[in-house]
Formats: C-alpha cells, sequence, structure tokens
C-alpha cells in the first residue's frame, strides 16, 4: 500500500468517526469557558490586585505624603514632584472594570452578595481615585465595552460622593436580606456577608466625614446621614471591633506574600530608602507612645546600646544632603524591617479598621450635634486609641489616655479635650500603612500641625492632588481639559497645588 492510499484511508476514517469531536481537541476541560458560574474567579484578582496596590502606594507614596517616612536618595517626590502616578490610576480603573464585570455577572444569576460586594469595592476604589485626583471620569468611565464610550466625561466630585453613597446603601440594603448567596474566592472578608456589611457601613462614615468643610455646598446630608447610621447598629452595623477589621492577611509562601517583604522580592537597598521622619517621631515622642518601637527600628550607630536611639528623617530635603543628614543614614531609623521586610505576613493589607470608625464617630460627636445626640466623643476616641494599640499588638501604658504632650511643636495632648485636633491626631497615628488615608486627613483638617513642607521643598504650600496621566490628555483631551478649567479655572492653572473640592482650604 503506497503512502497516498494510506492518507486517503486515514481521511476516510476520520470523516467516520472523528468530525464531530475534533471541536474539542483544544479544549481545557478543567478551564471554564464562561465565569458566570465562576464569579469567585474575578472577586479573588479584584481583592489582590487593589489591596497590593494600595500597600505598594503606601510604601512608597502615601507614608511619604502624609510624613509618617522620609526618603534618604531620590528624594524628588519628597519634595513634591509627585508626577501623575499613572500606575495607580490605571490600577484602580482595572479594578474597577472588573468590579463591574462582577456585577453584571451577579445580576443576571440574581446572585445579591456578590452585587453588593462588587459595589462596595467599586465605592472604595472610587473614593481613593477623587480623592487623589479630583474629578474623575465616573459614571461613563467602564462603558467602552457594552456602551461604546470611550471618551467619558470627567464628573464632579460632589457628584461621585453622592453615587458613591447611593451605592453603599444599596450594598447594605442587599446584604440585609435572607437567604443570600454563599460567597467563594474572597480572601479579603472569607466570605462573611456580615463583615462586607459593616464594611459597607464604615465606608459611608468615612466618606461623609471627608465631606465636613462643604456641608453648606452639597445636597448629601452629612450630618443627617451620620447620624442615621450611628444610631442604628441593627439596620447599620459597622467595624466596631478588630475581629472585623478590613485587611489582607498574607501567607508564608510567593507570591501570596507581603508586597514589600524581603519574599516578595523586594530588594533591600530600596526598602532602606524610606525611613521614620522627623514629623511622625515628634508626636510619638511627645506621647512616649510605644508604637513607635513597633514601626521604626533602633538607629543602627544606637542598636547595640544599652538605650538605643530614635531619630527621624525629615522630609523635602535634596539628594546629598539628605543623605548626609545627622551624619548618615546609620543615625536614621529604618521603618521596622522585623515586620515590614523580613516576614512574609508580619503586616496585613490595611483597608479600614475599627480605630478609624470609631474616630470618625468621636470627630463626629464634636462636629455635628445630631451625632452628638447619639455618641460620646470621649468614648469612641478613647476607643479608637486602643483599638490601634491593640492593632499593632503594642501595649499600652496605663496613663496613656490621660498624658499631656512633653513637645513645644506639638500643641495637643492624647487626654481629651473635646477639641478635632486632638482627635485627628491621634487618628492620624492610627492611619499609618492606610494607603493614603493619613494624607488626606491632613489635607481635610490640617492636622498634625508639625506636617509642613521640607527645607528643600518646590513650595512652601502642601499640594493636594497628583496630576492627570498623560494618556487622558492623548486620548481624552476635551473632558481633561474641561475638568481641569473647572477646578483651577485654566488648565495652565491646573498643578498639584489646585484644591480638591473637601479640602481645608
Amino acid at each position: 500500500m503506497n503512502i497516498k492510499t494510506i492518507i486517503l484511508w486515514a481521511f476516510l476514517l476520520i470523516g467516520a468517526f472523528g468530525c464531530d469531536d475534533l471541536g474539542n481537541m483544544n479544549v481545557n476541560p478543567n478551564a471554564p469557558e464562561n465565569i458566570s458560574n465562576n464569579p469567585e474567579l474575578l472577586l479573588t484578582g479584584i481583592e489582590r490586585n487593589m489591596v497590593n496596590t494600595m500597600v505598594n502606594d503606601a510604601w512608597g507614596e502615601g507614608n511619604v505624603m502624609a510624613q509618617y517616612s522620609a526618603k534618604i536618595v531620590f528624594t524628588a517626590f519628597d519634595q513634591f514632584e509627585w508626577g501623575t502616578s499613572s500606575g495607580t490610576w490605571s490600577a484602580i480603573y482595572r479594578s474597577a472594570r472588573e468590579a463591574n464585570n462582577l456585577k453584571s455577572i451577579a445580576e443576571e444569576t440574581e446572585n445579591n452578595s456578590y452585587q453588593a460586594i462588587s459595589l462596595i469595592l467599586k465605592s472604595w476604589m472610587f473614593q481613593i481615585a477623587t480623592d487623589m485626583w479630583g474629578d474623575i471620569p465616573y459614571s461613563e468611565a467602564l462603558k467602552g465595552k457594552k456602551g461604546d464610550v470611550f471618551a467619558p466625561v470627567y464628573e464632579e466630585q460632589d457628584e461621585i460622593y453622592a453615587s458613591i453613597l447611593n451605592d453603599l446603601e444599596e450594598a447594605n440594603n442587599l446584604l440585609s436580606a435572607s437567604g443570600l448567596n454563599v460567597v467563594k474566592g474572597d480572601i479579603l472578608l472569607n466570605g462573611d456577608l456580615d463583615n462586607w456589611r459593616r464594611f459597607a457601613n464604615s465606608l459611608q462614615l468615612r466618606a461623609l466625614m471627608r465631606l465636613s468643610n462643604v456641608v453648606g455646598q452639597t445636597s448629601i446630608d452629612v450630618e443627617g446621614k451620620m447620624a442615621a447610621i450611628i444610631s442604628n447598629p441593627g439596620k447599620y452595623p459597622l467595624i466596631e471591633n478588630n475581629s472585623y477589621n478590613v485587611a489582607l492577611e498574607y501567607t508564608t509562601s510567593y507570591p501570596n506574600v507581603h508586597p514589600r517583604s524581603q519574599q516578595s522580592g523586594h530588594r533591600v537597598g530600596s526598602y532602606d530608602e524610606y525611613r521614620m521622619s522627623e514629623t511622625v517621631e515628634k508626636v510619638l515622642e511627645a506621647y512616649d507612645d510605644p508604637r513607635q518601637m513597633t514601626w521604626f527600628a533602633p538607629t543602627e550607630a544606637s542598636r547595640d546600646e544599652e538605650t538605643p536611639e530614635y531619630s527621624g528623617m525629615i522630609n523635602g530635603m535634596v539628594d546629598g544632603s539628605a543623605y548626609e543628614y545627622k551624619g548618615g543614614p546609620a543615625n536614621i531609623s529604618k521603618i521596622n524591617p522585623e515586620i515590614f521586610y523580613f516576614e512574609p505576613n508580619a503586616a496585613r493589607g490595611i483597608v479600614m479598621t475599627a480605630a478609624e470608625v470609631h474616630f470618625i464617630i468621636a470627630e463626629g460627636a464634636v462636629r455635628f450635634p445630631e451625632v452628638g445626640a447619639v455618641a460620646d466623643a470621649q468614648t469612641h476616641y478613647e476607643t479608637g486609641i486602643i483599638l490601634s494599640f491593640d492593632y499593632w499588638n503594642v501595649e499600652m501604658p496605663e496613663d496613656y489616655l490621660l498624658r499631656t504632650s512633653t513637645s513645644q511643636e506639638v500643641s495637643v495632648p492624647v487626654a481629651f479635650d473635646g477639641s478635632v485636633e486632638t482627635i485627628i491626631t491621634q487618628k492620624w497615628l492610627a492611619l499609618f500603612y492606610t494607603d493614603y488615608q493619613g494624607f488626606c486627613e491632613f489635607k481635610r483638617t490640617g492636622f498634625p500641625r508639625v506636617i509642613e513642607p521640607g527645607p528643600d521643598s518646590n513650595r512652601d504650600v502642601y499640594p493636594s492632588r497628583f496630576l492627570y496621566p498623560d494618556e487622558e490628555q492623548a486620548l481624552n483631551l476635551k473632558n481633561h481639559d474641561e475638568a481641569a478649567v473647572r477646578q483651577a479655572g485654566s488648565v495652565g492653572n491646573y498643578d498639584y497645588w489646585t484644591p480638591v473640592w473637601w479640602e481645608n482650604k
């Protein structure tokens, strides 16, 4: 039998017995073709990618902007050359797109659990985005696939905040129903829908308090809504203790390790660029606060001494001078490598903690009579401090809640005095390593007062925002320019110092 005959018979056999099955030859039976029945595949990625983005941003940008840390080399960012942070912009919009896809799947399958979670995650992401860039693409931003919207308008922050609050309210309502679907793939809150509900309502409080300076400029009933949430724990459960914290727990195995740890591949040289700032040193030492010894390490020059020293780096100094400050890096404290570098999972990816929630309620009770009528400011303030110490596993001194400041530069005590400044100073400490929240609280309130531009900063006024990414000017110029004009008066005036809507101007 020649070769041509063999080939002919082969084709005939395939035609007789195999044609109907050929389409399955390249199909992996273990890989889903459609994720409509597997929304957990989206959820895990959204949570991991977004939390890790915020942990990395807290390390490289947020901690510096809030002056928890300062740089000893490559100090341009610390001199207010903040740029666009386009990587974070892209990460937020990618994750928001996936959250929107999760919502669509949940709606199609009538799965209220995933629908609520998608609303909560998207609200968390977009509040960070609008806080850091001001007016942003929002309602039209995720319609490229289904709506053919490729140049979305930039919405004003007032409208975005109203939508965020509405979405969080809807999420709370969805999760208050009975017979909810079980959630899988949830590495953030382990499928606990009660905790997701607490997260949604606590985010509402964060958003409402962010508007404390613009109460008269918005239709949002900031005071009334805060009072309604705080006074009705049955309808609006909150993150009230550390067992309900929203913080990603890492593992000991790559790739699910803390993204700034040695095990993640982060270089020790890059880690060592960041040091304790003099700003946080001043506040911690004014109260003889032992959290300093957890967050930071003794200087290398003193670590073998009987009484090791903790010493901070000034923010906003030029390269060269920064490296030589106080005699060099050996005399400046590192951020504690035993927790944040050498251990793969000693630190968690903080999203929101109970301490922050109690500080929000305390401030609300001081600012707003309706909130003060349903919450005791001092109780929530002191609870916030206790929970912060507990979160970091630091023993709080017995007299800590009664302490006054030992520093002329730090004017407020720990002891409750009914002032917003005292509350925010402790809240700022509790927000250490929490994305951009410490910076946002400073811009909203002006506290702590010890935060100020460094000696070599580009200007003597603290900036307010990132610039829009260059891609926005290239691909969405008309809407980009309209947003710049609306916020700054002209495109040419738009810069880092253009205030966002809610800040203390």
